[in-house]
């Protein structure tokens, strides 16, 4: 089965070679820079998609401990299409919000064992906290969950290189917690994805990010409910990327503008104002890397993890007044 993986990984690199070398796209999935909120140097094709294929391919084969069905693959892959067509047309914000509820929640009244009503935490004080004796979350909840993951990655996919990285080790996290030889498959194809797009080459596209974001809400749901893993962890896991989200989302709406316009305040952008990218990325990593290491140390509270992911991203984003 390993050579089977390896060889459909190589297969699937030089055909994604061949395909970007040689230009063989539409040219309507191209990302063209705009010189203000995408300084990228040329026209670059939004395929990341292409690069996921393994997992598709090798989905079945490589699960030890997910349970799926017929329905995760189907809306996967309706899915990729909505990322597609937002790729090619550039959808209103609200209408890819409303898709997004429409399949979202479609898929989780054909798989309620998926919807929370109840959240597992590792750490006793956080469960206290949060939960205090009955508190219990409802559907809507669940579906929220989707729409900020979604949001989340797609706010931080913003230079090259840096949503990959979180993906590879949000992916560790997973592999270590769930044993589940599937995350290593995901950690290859990130890390060949990322050798092209850290020279330009290819962009993950709204397809890529739709694809990622549905795997990893099964992914989180599944093993919280089944108790692989607590609430807690999952939440200092996805932290970082998430305040930033809610902090662009909460500065818009304060502008009395939409929360999905664009602009050139994310975290990359302010950290970009100081350093180069490649420092631009190791700032932005620490925080999950240390994150990954105080799950794995349970002596650890995790309501400390919280904190520092919460003022270290305040430091950060203070750089911009000394810049």
């Amino acid at each position: 089965m390993a050579i089977a993986i390896i060889a459909t990984l190589i297969i699937n690199t030089l055909i994604n070679y061949f395909i970007i070398k040689f230009k063989i796209y539409p040219k309507i999935i191209l990302d063209f820079p705009d010189k203000k909120r995408k300084n990228h140097l040329k026209p670059t094709p939004k395929l990341g998609i292409i690069f996921l294929i393994p997992l598709i391919i090798l989905f079945e084969f490589t699960n030890s401990n997910f349970e799926y069905n017929f329905q995760l693959i189907f809306f996967a892959f309706i899915l990729i299409l909505l990322g597609i067509i937002d790729d090619i047309f550039s959808l209103k914000w609200n209408s890819r919000i409303f898709f997004e509820i429409i399949l979202i929640l479609s898929y989780l009244l054909l798989n309620e064992n998926l919807i929370l009503n109840d959240l597992n935490f590792e750490d006793l004080t956080l469960k206290k906290i949060f939960l205090g004796e009955n508190l219990k979350f409802f559907f809507i909840f669940t579906i929220f969950c989707f729409i900020a993951l979604v949001n989340s990655f797609n706010f931080y996919d913003g230079i090259n290189n840096q949503l990959s990285q979180y993906l590879i080790i949000l992916s560790i996290f997973f592999f270590i917690e769930t044993n589940n030889n599937f995350f290593l498959v995901l950690i290859l194809s990130l890390i060949i994805f990322s050798i092209f797009n850290f020279q330009s080459k290819v962009f993950f596209g709204s397809a890529s990010i739709y694809f990622l974001s549905f795997l990893f809400f099964n992914f989180s749901l599944f093993y919280h409910n089944k108790n692989y893993i607590g609430a807690d962890e999952i939440l200092l896991m996805l932290l970082y990327p998430g305040l930033d989200m809610a902090r662009l989302f909460f500065l818009r709406i304060l502008k009395k503008s939409s929360p999905f316009t664009g602009d050139r305040n994310h975290i990359h952008h302010i950290l970009s104002l100081k350093f180069d990218t490649k420092k631009v990325l190791i700032i932005n990593n620490i925080p999950i890397i240390v994150s990954l290491i105080i799950t794995q140390f349970p002596q650890i509270n995790n309501l400390y993890g919280l904190i520092f992911i919460f003022f270290y991203y305040i430091l950060i984003i203070n750089i911009k007044q000394k810049s």
